[in-house]
């Protein structure tokens, strides 16, 4: 099973997929180079650890660069019964905004859960569209939504391909 953000930031252990080595390759991540899981679920604890890192305006600007990624794959992205045009992908960008990547199970509410697996599996079908490789979408997937969403919304972009 598919750790999360949360438990990576705790344990600094983690996999990655690296081609033609086969299954996912252990490693860990040095504890300099991330906050704690407590730091990185708030705000001041956060930024106060990017400042004494000195890494604020570069973290900011991962953060922006992978946004745009994101509302690039938005806009050209379309569901499969849907007519893709200009407005139909501008109406889409139209309505992303910024989010917290909260602790797993954490948001509450079997609805509330379904609804954000059921926009990740869109926007991830979205970037499976404009031509993304899996690996790509799953790392832009996992900060908002964790290792376990990640994967969930990878085999549903997978069952609809």
């Amino acid at each position: 099973m598919a750790k999360s953000i949360y438990e990576i930031l705790n344990d600094l252990n983690t996999t990655t997929s690296v081609p033609d080595f086969g299954s996912e390759i252990s490693h860990t991540i040095p504890r300099e180079l991330l906050p704690t899981a407590e730091q990185f679920e708030k705000e001041k604890s956060l930024l106060e650890w990017a400042e004494d890192n000195d890494c604020v305006h570069s973290c900011l600007q991962k953060g922006v660069q992978k946004f745009l990624i994101e509302i690039r794959a938005t806009f050209k992205g379309c569901k499969k019964d849907d007519d893709w045009s200009e407005d139909y992908g501008q109406a889409n960008v139209d309505k992303m905004e910024w989010s917290v990547t909260n602790r797993p199970n954490q948001t509450g509410g079997k609805a509330i859960l379904k609804a954000k697996l059921e926009a990740g599996i869109d926007m991830a079908q979205a970037m499976k569209n404009a031509g993304l490789a899996n690996d790509m979408i799953l790392a832009s997937l996992v900060p908002v939504y964790g290792d376990d969403g990640a994967q969930a919304i990878m085999e549903g972009i997978t069952e609809n391909a």
